[in-house]
């Protein structure tokens, strides 16, 4: 997705002034928004997951 926005942006410079140029950019940004939402959102359920597989692994060795 980073070289997807990285590409919208270098299109976009071509352009010149408008609307079509602000659409690129647009869509560049919403493309970031998406992956960096996307990878936070990815290492919280691994964490959530480790989390998870700690306790139940202290559980089990404490029994």
């Amino acid at each position: 997705m980073e070289q997807q926005a990285a590409d919208a942006l270098r299109r976009a410079r071509r352009l010149p002034v408008g609307a079509h140029r602000n659409d690129l950019r647009q869509l560049a940004v919403g493309l970031l928004w998406l992956h960096r939402r996307g990878m936070d959102a990815l290492l919280e359920g691994r964490l959530q997951g480790f989390s998870a597989l700690n306790r139940s692994l202290s559980e089990t060795l404490v029994d």
